[in-house]
């Protein structure tokens, strides 16, 4: 099969199109999905980039190398081990995470025994697979792969209505479920989205779908964000500017008063719930800066080792929260995707299926296997090429 792997061999880039053997299910419960769409995420683009990505200190757990990219991965069921109930042709979307259950670890370790799979403390023990997820390891295939192997734990299947161009927008948008259920806003409450690239937008839908009424301020960068943020239903839009001049923007919004001088500005109230989904110095320090006096930020921009001002937390007393990968959530919401009991990946299904992350309004470009390099170069350069969310369409009879 046809997959791009992250190896260095070539200086200029990292990654190489190279043939690999069709890879053996691991077990019966396995399941081989051929791969329909691919998409690139902002944690892939670290790698190519070299720009803030996670601390060091999860570097270690990799385990393998070269290793195969792509963890948002959605596709259709060509072949099932006798242990797997899920038919060959459904379509899926595949969990990429790989916890006790697909690595066949019994006992399970305390955290996937409490239901807290995205916090295994077992995604570094080799066992099945040298990484802790798909996208990140060898001999399972992957996103940005022509096949992809999954436990049928890891296998959530795709509603009819929700098209294959769109399919792998769910994995942004479990992030979003799992993250505001980890620390739920109050319904009704207002809530500030700082950042309007793809995990800002599945932060908005998630938010749309699970707390219908709470209104939402997305802050876009780019113009073509801020249009793509009032297309997905956005309340309030307000374009970031120098300095940090739209804060006077969110103080009209929030009814609070801004406070500072030039760059070093603070509202004085803000919004009870704040949603950081860049992971870059200036946005956490913003999305802190704007929050309410004990208020809760939710950090889903994977920030790592950067420097930031703290001090509203403990000057507004606020809370701030972190959340990684997908599981079951035994939380409940009030919107339509907000049963207690659901795995986020469900949940976020639910929400593309309403039609709250349209297609249409963030996959901005689509590019075959091949074309691996300038999809890459693509998605880095969001300025110039308006580009949101950026997939590999692979497959035959996609729609």
């Amino acid at each position: 099969m046809r997959a791009v792997q992250f190896d260095m061999v070539d200086p200029a880039f990292p990654a190489s199109l190279v043939e690999l053997p069709e890879p053996e299910l691991p077990g019966p419960a396995w399941a081989r999905v051929e791969v329909g769409v691919g998409g690139i995420c902002g944690s892939d683009l670290h790698l190519f980039a070299h720009n803030t990505g996670p601390s060091p200190t999860l570097m270690g757990m990799s385990g393998s190398f070269p290793f195969v990219l792509g963890h948002e991965t959605a596709g259709r069921v060509i072949e099932a081990g006798p242990d797997c109930p899920v038919a060959v042709g459904t379509r899926v979307a595949v969990d990429p995470c790989i916890p006790c259950a697909p690595r066949g670890i019994d006992p399970p370790c305390e955290n996937c025994a409490r239901g807290w799979t995205s916090s295994c403390l077992n995604l570094d023990s080799r066992i099945v697979s040298g990484g802790r997820s798909l996208g990140f390891t060898a001999g399972l295939g992957g996103g940005w792969a022509e096949q992809a192997l999954a436990h049928t734990s890891m296998l959530h299947a795709v509603p009819d209505v929700v098209p294959d161009r769109g399919a792998s927008l769910y994995e942004p948008v479990s992030i979003a479920c799992h993250g505001l259920l980890r620390a739920p806003p109050r319904n009704g409450d207002p809530v500030l989205v700082v950042g309007a690239g793809i995990i800002g937008l599945a932060g908005l839908a998630a938010l749309k779908g699970l707390f219908p009424d709470c209104p939402v301020t997305v802050v876009a960068r780019h113009p073509h964000q801020a249009a793509a943020a009032a297309e997905c239903g956005a309340d309030h839009v307000v374009e970031s500017e120098a300095a940090g001049a739209h804060f006077e923007a969110l103080a009209r919004i929030s009814g609070a008063r801004v406070v500072g001088r030039k760059a070093n500005v603070m509202l004085m109230g803000g919004f009870p719930y704040v949603i950081e989904a860049v992971g870059a110095p200036l946005s956490v320090t913003e999305a802190l800066r704007a929050v309410a006096h004990r208020g809760t930020v939710l950090l889903l921009g994977a920030a790592g080792v950067s420097e930031v001002d703290l001090t509203p937390i403990w000057y507004k007393e606020a809370a701030l929260v972190g959340s990684i990968d997908h599981t079951v959530d035994a939380g409940s919401a009030p919107g339509l995707a907000g049963g207690p009991g659901r795995h986020s990946v469900d949940r976020a299904l639910a929400i593309l299926a309403a039609g709250l992350l349209p297609d249409r309004a963030v996959v901005t470009h689509e590019f075959a296997l091949e074309q691996y390099r300038e999809a890459v170069e693509t998605a880095i350069d969001r300025r110039n090429a308006h580009a949101i969310k950026v997939v590999f369409r692979l497959g035959a009879g996609q729609g």
